[in-house]
């Protein structure tokens, strides 16, 4: 059974970074507490094909993060990463949650190690899902910067157009061309519906800041916690040179490759990605520190 709420999270007087954050979330299931972190232009929906193989062994909280989805970004938002994180911490507070482990995909992924370095402590294990490409900033980031496309962009984008953009570049992101289905376009074009929304989501890129990429990047090899990076292996937007990095740079990891998968393989193969989840969350942690 799934529970659905909103969580208004109100800014802490010993950390002034975001104001009052509306954070919806889906729950479900029962066992050791999962968190769910999806990517750009994305939202928990895209958990739908894989929940019903995790709901039995564990408590699965997958969340919108601010801006996307059902969660507004508040009007307060210095930084997108920095404030992602504590989006997400002042959740885990709210739920009375001390410690999970995140499972997170694309832009989720990189947000899921840099909770795990800034709050070590409540943080288990972490499950990549073709985690974005670090040390890089997101070419929509880098776009938004720009002065024309940053400001001007969101004022001259229609419906039409809108569409047939996102359905040239979300074609990309499977391999299987049949799951690129009406839905969901409608989902990934979601954050462009409205001129407030198209203002925000610009604001949200703008504010992806790349010394705090490079810091995560640079960070990765004092991460105390296993990792499991599971990779569709035909990624038209990351190529396997960004696993083989993040695997060199994480000292205890492990790397599963998904054939026929591309860059969501919680939609292409959920059957797969729960299987080596629910294998590399309840084994012994016995994975080898690389000296």
């Amino acid at each position: 059974m799934q529970k659905k709420t909103v969580i208004q999270l109100q800014t802490k007087r010993d950390n002034p970074l975001t104001g009052t954050a509306a954070l919806y979330s889906i729950e479900s299931g029962n066992g050791p507490a999962l968190l769910l972190l999806h990517g750009l232009f994305d939202s928990l929906e895209t958990w739908t094909r894989l929940t019903p193989y995790l709901s039995g062994r564990f408590k699965l909280y997958a969340l919108d993060l601010p801006g996307f989805g059902k969660s507004p970004l508040p009007e307060v938002w210095p930084s997108s990463i920095s404030c992602m994180v504590d989006a997400v911490i002042r959740f885990l507070d709210a739920k009375g949650l001390g410690s999970v482990t995140l499972l997170g995909n694309s832009m989720g992924g990189g947000l899921s190690l840099a909770i795990a370095q800034r709050h070590p402590s409540r943080i288990k294990k972490i499950v990549l899902l073709n985690p974005y490409g670090l040390p890089e900033v997101p070419m929509a980031a880098a776009g938004a910067r720009r002065p024309i496309m940053g400001f001007i962009l969101p004022y001259l984008l229609r419906k039409s157009a809108i569409q047939k953009c996102a359905k040239s570049i979300f074609s990309r992101a499977f391999y299987d061309k049949a799951f690129m289905t009406e839905p969901l376009l409608e989902r990934v074009i979601a954050p462009f519906a409205s001129l407030r929304k198209r203002k925000n989501l610009f604001r949200f890129l703008r504010l992806i800041s790349t010394e705090e990429i490079k810091e995560i990047d640079r960070k990765l090899p004092e991460l105390k916690q296993s990792v499991l990076i599971l990779w569709g292996k035909e990624d038209a937007w990351l190529s396997d040179e960004h696993c083989r990095r993040l695997e060199a740079r994480l000292p205890r990891v492990d790397v599963v490759a998904i054939s026929e998968c591309g860059h969501l393989p919680q939609i292409e193969k959920p059957k797969e990605v729960a299987a080596a989840l629910i294998h590399f969350i309840e084994q012994a942690d016995h994975l080898n520190d690389k000296e």
